[in-house]
């Protein structure tokens, strides 16, 4: 006589799969938690070093000390006043951020911040003049251009925020040759109506870098294509540090 085969109870085949669910579920909600924490790794961004400390002088004539940035993202990028090339166009990009930056509730929490590459003939008074010509108003403090003596600011922006740069005499010659050759791409050329009243006989050949520091004081962030960077990008890698990606 062949044994009689028992079955389960339904109430105990209720608890088994309800156990086998509720181990799927688990699962389920471990796996998300993995994957929500490398995406989460995945957004954040290498500590490139401390950025450099300083005092400078704005351009309104005011002293500014690096501590003044304390707790804020500093979005920091390299100007020349009398540049008809890619600093306009960093200017007014910049000048673009800040209303996405409004409109993202993050303004009071960062800062832009430029450092002027030619500290020798240019001061506040054409810094001034060159914010406010791509319509940014000089006064106006989430805005920091600052300047000082060439040995301070060559320590401030190539020893300590590794962006290279020279003076290159004769501008308009350097320009003329590039022109009349023509195995060479025409230089960029943007309209800068100070550059245009001063004329000056030389350029400041630099790099075309947005660097982004933290609330710490370290470099987050270096972009070599700063003219061209989205404001997407940027809003995307300032909420990172700031811990709200």
């Amino acid at each position: 006589m062949a044994p009689q085969q028992t079955s389960s109870p339904p109430w105990l085949r209720h608890v088994r799969l309800g156990a086998a669910g509720l181990s799927l579920l688990l699962a389920g909600f471990v796996a998300g938690i993995l994957i929500a924490q490398r995406r989460q790794q995945s957004r954040k961004l290498a500590d490139l070093g401390m950025a450099p400390r300083y005092q400078l002088t704005n351009q309104l004539g005011q002293k500014v000390s690096s501590q003044a940035f304390a707790g804020k993202v500093q979005i920091v990028t390299f100007l020349f006043p009398y540049c008809t090339t890619y600093c306009p166009l960093i200017t007014a990009h910049l000048i673009g951020l800040e209303h996405v930056l409004k409109d993202a509730g993050l303004r009071a929490k960062v800062e832009i911040v430029a450092f002027n590459v030619a500290p020798a003939d240019t001061g506040p008074k054409q810094m001034r003049e060159f914010l406010a010509q791509y319509g940014w108003d000089p006064r106006d403090p989430h805005w920091q251009y600052l300047t000082g003596a060439r040995a301070q600011i060559r320590r401030v922006v190539t020893d300590g925020f590794h962006v290279a740069y020279a003076r290159v005499m004769d501008k308009q010659g350097a320009d003329s040759a590039v022109l009349s050759d023509p195995g060479q791409t025409p230089q960029l050329s943007v309209a800068n109506p100070l550059a245009a009243r001063a004329k000056p006989d030389y350029d400041v050949a630099h790099n075309d870098a947005i660097e982004i520091v933290g609330p710490h004081g370290h470099i987050r962030k270096i972009y070599d294509d700063a003219d061209v960077v989205s404001n997407q990008r940027l809003l995307r890698d300032v909420k990172a540090v700031l811990g709200k990606a």
